[in-house]
């Protein structure tokens, strides 16, 4: 049997997998909806066009409330039992689609894969957190960003393919969730318990490097035994700066389409843009340790900058070159301090059963974020009467990064901000 090192000795290889498979499913929601929309007014002619939007829309507002119930339940519950159910809600809601005939239909089941995916997304971190510490955390992290990125350049890639065959077949990759529920058994507690390899002298230099990294302050380091209420207090500037770079980025996803419409570039060519972004997003998380080595304390710092860079250049230089350049480096920055930000939340808590549910408090701000992102630049866009400025949405965005990239200067030694690359080596 294979074992890889957990930072307080090893488990099994195959129990690294089953963890970092559940990150296939994380991001697909609403996916294989966005290629078909337009299909979908003629195959149900009845159907709203406000109908339609609530089926990409939906999912990731059942989300946020089923991710928060999960975090908590993840503290009393078998964690592995969790992710079994998560997972048999959303194969089940990925069935349904194939077979769907209405649009009641559609929207019920994207509720339901909203359900499935809510309580999955919390533990796709959180065993990382509860399992790994110090440096292979990090590394598992990054991995576990990597993986879930690049399924969605496959997703697309595979919806667009399949899309102008049967409105159907899209939803096929929802039946995803078959893989990471074949390698349940391998993360039970009573499998992992059973092959670990511990090493108490690593246990014991984790828990030194755990307990004295937790408040980075002045460049010097602060023991303190946190309780729950002190640990969230710390929390919350992660979640500020989490919330922000996820607002900031779905410019993107949302408005990149319309950029390109606009300056005459062929629309096709955005699905183009989308897949650099995440595959920069992907390359960057397996690279995490090497980043952090090489750009030092000031890491996330140096991301908000080339995020807010990266922004205005999309804002102000329009060439089909620029933007893949633009985004392809705004997603390298993102994918280096989205897995940073999962350490930093994980650190946190308490115990590492409770990684879980610290995990879920950081990514509510992330889908926060991105049902906000249309919301405030088409009402911002309303208010300056900018809405026919396709430029808008990047200029404000990168504005509003400066604003962060002032507070992490401000809170610049703090533990939102500051990284202590001999910890993730």
């Amino acid at each position: 049997m294979k074992y890889v090192d957990s930072g307080s000795g090893k488990i099994p290889l195959i129990t690294l997998l089953a963890i970092l498979s559940i990150s296939l499913t994380v991001n697909l929601p609403g996916l294989a909806i966005s290629p078909i929309m337009g299909r979908l007014q003629t195959i149900f002619p009845t159907a709203s066009e406000f109908e339609i939007q609530l089926l990409t829309v939906l999912p990731n507002l059942v989300i946020i409330p089923f991710m928060l119930i999960a975090g908590k339940l993840s503290v009393k519950c078998k964690q592995s039992l969790l992710v079994t159910i998560g997972l048999a809600i959303y194969l089940l809601a990925g069935i349904l689609y194939l077979i769907s005939d209405s649009m009641i239909q559609l929207i019920v089941i994207s509720a339901l894969l909203g359900v499935g995916c809510g309580i999955v997304v919390p533990l796709a971190g959180g065993l990382i957190g509860q399992y790994f510490s110090g440096p292979a955390r990090v590394k598992y992290l990054g991995m576990k960003s990597g993986v879930s990125n690049f399924t969605i350049i496959l997703g697309t890639f595979f919806v667009g393919l399949v899309a102008s065959h049967n409105w159907h077949l899209p939803f096929i990759v929802y039946l995803i969730p078959i893989i990471p529920l074949c390698l349940v058994p391998f993360l039970t507690s009573s499998y992992i318990e059973k092959h670990r390899i511990s090493s108490q002298e690593s246990a014991d230099q984790s828990l030194t490097a755990k307990k004295d990294a937790v408040l980075i302050n002045h460049n010097t380091t602060s023991t303190l035994n946190f309780t729950g209420k002190q640990s969230l207090k710390l929390l919350i500037g992660v979640i500020i700066i989490y919330f922000t770079i996820t607002y900031a980025t779905e410019v993107v996803s949302y408005y990149l389409p319309f950029t390109f419409k606009h300056y005459n570039l062929s629309t096709g060519n955005t699905g183009t843009a989308t897949s650099i972004y995440f595959l920069a997003c992907t390359l960057a998380g397996f690279a995490l340790p090497k980043t952090i080595k090489y750009l030092g304390k000031d890491v996330m710092i140096f991301g908000a900058v080339i995020i807010m860079l990266s922004l205005y250049a999309t804002g102000f230089f329009h060439h089909y070159i620029g933007y893949l350049i633009a985004v392809a480096v705004m997603g390298l920055a993102y994918g280096t301090m989205q897995p940073i930000i999962y350490d930093k939340a994980t650190y946190l808590a308490p115990s590492a059963k409770e990684s879980s549910k610290y995990f879920s408090y950081v990514l509510t701000a992330n889908y926060i974020g991105i049902s906000l992102t249309p919301v405030v630049v088409d009402g911002l866009g309303k208010l300056f009467d900018a809405e026919s400025n396709t430029n808008f949405s990047y200029i404000l965005n990168g504005t509003i990064m400066i604003l962060l990239i002032l507070f992490m200067l401000w809170k610049r030694n703090t533990y939102s901000v500051q990284v202590k690359p001999e910890l993730y080596q």
